[in-house]
Parts: C-alpha cells; sequence; structure tokens
C-alpha cells in the first residue's frame, strides 16, 4: 500500500490568502505514526503550503505510483483543497482520495457532494484510518463496517456509524515527523513545535466543534508520555519550545501540575506556551507558579465576551468574569505573559452587548486581546439557533469553504445586531487586537508606530506578506519580536 498525505494550503486567520505552513500537520503525523505502527510504511507527504508548485504532486504520482491520496481539509481554506482535489482526478480518474479533517468533521457528506473525492472520513481517525486501509487491501471490501467512513455506493452517499473515540490516547505512537523534511519548516530553525497532550472537551460552549472531531469527554494523556514526547523531538529534532494546543490542558489539575513537575525535575531547560486557550477560572497561584518554573512562557485565557449575560444565557461558557480578572492579574503576578480571546457575534448580542466586551477588554492587564468574528459551523448548538433566529449573509457552503475566524464579513445578522453594525463592531475589536499585538510584539512605541501605518490595508497586507513569505522579512520580525518570546 503507497499512500501519499497531502496538507493542502491554508488561509491565516488575518484572510490572507495561501499562508506558507509554519509546521507540519499534527493530525496527518498522528496518522502516519498509526500508520506506521501497523506496517503501512510506504509513505510520501506533499505540503502545498511548503512545495508552493502542484507539479510537484503530479511528478510524485506520476513516479511513486500511490494507491491511495488522503488529504486534510480546513473550513476556512477548503477551497484550496477542493481545487486540488478536482485537478488530481482529472489527472489521474482513478486515484483513490479519502478526505479527513475538521471541515469533514462539521459537513459530513458535504466533501462527497461537492468533489469527486471517493472516500470521507469524520472524527478521530487513527483506528478507523487502518481498518479503512484494511478493506482497501481486501479482496471483497466491505467499507460498511468501517466506523467514521463516507463513502459512495452508486449514486448514494453513505455515512457510517460513529466510532468510539480512542480512550487510551497513552497507547498512540507520538507524531511521526520523519517523512515531511522538517528542516524546510520555519518551525524547525526557530527550535518550536506544536504538541496536545489532551483530547476532548466538557464544557457547553454554543459556538465550538471541537467536540465534533475530539468529543466530549475530556481524555488526557499520562503525564510521563508527555513528557517522554517532549524529550523525544528535543532529542531528535532540538526542539525547545512548545506549542501546547489541548482545548483543557488545565481541567485536571493534578496533572497539569504533575506535568510541570516533571518538566522541572527531567531539566528539559524548555519554554512553552498555551495560545489555543484555557479556562480562566481553571487555573490557580500553586499552578501558574509550577508551569512558570517549568518554562510556561505565554497562556491565553477563553474568555469570549465581556458582557456577563451573554457569557452565561447565549454562549452557556457558565465564566464569572471577575475570575477572568483575577487569573490575568495572578499571571501577571507570576510572570507570564497572557492574552485573552473574545468572539464578536454571538446569538443575543447587539452593537451596545458587543461594545461592553470592547470596553472589558480594554481594561484588562494583560498583554493583548484576541477579536474574532463568530462563525456557525454545522452540528454547533449555534448553527442550529442561527439557522433559526436569524438571517446569512452568504450561502452556509460558501462561508464554510471560505471565511476564517479573523475574516471580516459577518456572515450572518440578526434584528438585534445588523450586518452594518457587526461591520462596525467588527472595525473596532480588530483595531484593538491589531494594537495590543504589535505592542506586545514589538515593543509599544514601535508598535504603536507600526500599527498606525497598518490602518492603510495596502500596508497591512504587504507588512504581513514580507513577515511570515520573505526570509528577510521573517527575521527582521523574529529580532525586533524577540523579547515577547522571553520568560
Amino acid at each position: 500500500m503507497k499512500i501519499i498525505f497531502v496538507n493542502p494550503w491554508t488561509k491565516s486567520l488575518f484572510g490572507d490568502e495561501k499562508q506558507a505552513s509554519g509546521h507540519p500537520h499534527i493530525g496527518l503525523a498522528y496518522l502516519i505514526a498509526a500508520c506506521k505502527k501497523e506496517g503501512y510504511k510506504d509513505i510520501k507527504v506533499f505540503d502545498q503550503g511548503i512545495e508552493k508548485d502542484d507539479e510537484i504532486l503530479f511528478k510524485m504520482i506520476l513516479e511513486y505510483k500511490p494507491d491511495l491520496i488522503a488529504m486534510t481539509t480546513f473550513s476556512y481554506c477548503y477551497k484550496y483543497a477542493k481545487e486540488l482535489m478536482e485537478e488530481i482526478k482529472t489527472r489521474y480518474p482513478s486515484l483513490i482520495i479519502i478526505s479527513g479533517g475538521p471541515h469533514i468533521s462539521a459537513t459530513k457528506e458535504h466533501v462527497l457532494k461537492t468533489t469527486r473525492a471517493d472516500f470521507a472520513m469524520k472524527s478521530e481517525s487513527e483506528l478507523s484510518f487502518i481498518k479503512f486501509l484494511q478493506e482497501m487491501e481486501s479482496a471483497t471490501p466491505d467499507y460498511s463496517c468501517v466506523d467514521n467512513l463516507i463513502w459512495r455506493s452508486g449514486d448514494k452517499i453513505i455515512e457510517n456509524q460513529t466510532g468510539e473515540l480512542i480512550k487510551d490516547l497513552n497507547a498512540l505512537p507520538f507524531p511521526d515527523y520523519e517523512v515531511f523534511g522538517l528542516e524546510r519548516y520555519l518551525c524547525y530553525k526557530v527550535h518550536l513545535m506544536p504538541i496536545i497532550t489532551s483530547r476532548g472537551c466538557p464544557y457547553g460552549c454554543n459556538y465550538c466543534s471541537i467536540r465534533l472531531t475530539m468529543g466530549r469527554n475530556f481524555r488526557a494523556r499520562s503525564p510521563e508520555n508527555v513528557v517522554a514526547e517532549m524529550k523525544h523531538l528535543k532529542d531528535t529534532y532540538q526542539i525547545n519550545h512548545f506549542e501546547i494546543n489541548d482545548d483543557c490542558f488545565a481541567f485536571d489539575l493534578k496533572r497539569a501540575e504533575k506535568i510541570c513537575d516533571l518538566i522541572t525535575d527531567s531539566r528539559l531547560n524548555i519554554r512553552y506556551e498555551l495560545y489555543n486557550g484555557i479556562r480562566a477560572d481553571n487555573v490557580n497561584e500553586q499552578l501558574l507558579r509550577k508551569m512558570k518554573e517549568s518554562g510556561c512562557i505565554f497562556i491565553s485565557y477563553g474568555c469570549e465576551s465581556g458582557n456577563q449575560e451573554i457569557v452565561n444565557k447565549y454562549i452557556g461558557k457558565n465564566l464569572d468574569l471577575k475570575k477572568v480578572i483575577q487569573a490575568v492579574d495572578l499571571t501577571n503576578k507570576i510572570g507570564i505573559k497572557n492574552s485573552v480571546n473574545f468572539i464578536i457575534g454571538h446569538p443575543g448580542e447587539t452593537y451596545k452587548t458587543a461594545m461592553d466586551t470592547l470596553k472589558f477588554a480594554g481594561s484588562l492587564k494583560t498583554n493583548f486581546v484576541n477579536m474574532y468574528n463568530l462563525i456557525p459551523y454545522p452540528g454547533t448548538e449555534l448553527f442550529d439557533w442561527i439557522t433559526k433566529n436569524s438571517t446569512y449573509m452568504m450561502p452556509v457552503e460558501d462561508y464554510l469553504e471560505t471565511v476564517g475566524s479573523r475574516d471580516f464579513p459577518p456572515v450572518f445578522e440578526t434584528k438585534e445586531f445588523t450586518k452594518e453594525e457587526r461591520i462596525k463592531a467588527l472595525k473596532k475589536s480588530y483595531a484593538l487586537y491589531e494594537k495590543t499585538i504589535l505592542q506586545f510584539r514589538l515593543g509599544r512605541a514601535l508598535g504603536l508606530i507600526i500599527y498606525l501605518l497598518c490602518r492603510n490595508r495596502l500596508i497591512f497586507k504587504l507588512g504581513r506578506s514580507l513577515v511570515f513569505d520573505g526570509k528577510m522579512g521573517s527575521r527582521i520580525y523574529r529580532l525586533l519580536s524577540r523579547g515577547s518570546k522571553s520568560t
């Protein structure tokens, strides 16, 4: 069995087209590791954001003659995956394509309706993908027995049952990055890699699509297993800086503390950040001190709104905003840099409550605030509410394929919060984000100057292009922003 795993172009959260890949796709790396464990070792990877030339893939297909193309997909940049699948099928009609990733978990059969892909796979896939490969190799394949698989049977599209989630995450091999050519990625040059220590989120935020892939039950790797992967990456690739991309790193406080203790006791001498966000009511001084001692240099807190009624009644987060203030102040006291995340456009939101969010965000003594445009994904309570209670500004299929959480257009409106008001609120919130993040990265004076220059959106896009796509611009930015990465 010969497999080519494909990571299509992605967009940045800022809406920029075609962002270069900063690090290998960790989900594909987990799948590759699972394949190798079961004896499927004849594997190649095509990362569109690294290669930047599709002819490299087509030459690879011609010479390698794979049995399967396995392609991941994100909703906000699905159009790139769709275009690439179409071109593959045009050139090689008989080549089998399976698509997976967050977009499939949210939209299910959508990919088979909109492309010539042969299969799709929802939810967590390390186990079900192996079963799929085994059925492919069978003389009489029975795809109906493969959990999570979505497939074609004649003119019908069939969605199989969702399989049980993996209970023992320690049983999974570490993500395998060997075939990616890690040295080609920016992360290798700056000795940084993502790591996931747990899966699933038990909380009830109505917009969150994570549960569609990872479920609602919190499932955790043991502290020993987590630190072993860190040591493996440091010994193998000289990685000494980690981005912990959990949704609920601190859900089990004792486990989080044990991870910190093991990092400290093993003298790994690493740094790590939690940009994905943890709950402000799930930290205490003891944990933060242990995080600081073990190398944590940044924490992001999820807040979502600065209006208490919106947080509790409409989002379902049940978070006391006073806890956010306390968490930020305590994190500052311990000496860990931090940010707070907000979203504009919740159910029940009005222009006034959106301004409450900006006022609350501006009052926090955090290093910067993240602001996002609310995107409703199928399968969430938010999507059902919006379908019944609001007006979409564009077809659902269009925004699912093209609009990210930092793209500008609101995708729906309500009578209480119109399109025009949403645009006005988003402009103000993005301005606050850009000002605070630039001052955090570049210093208050230089950051303010760059922010004022970037009010011209042409200059803003040009600057981002130089930083993220140009080697010299990237080096200058890393030099100027190194203070924000220090302890």
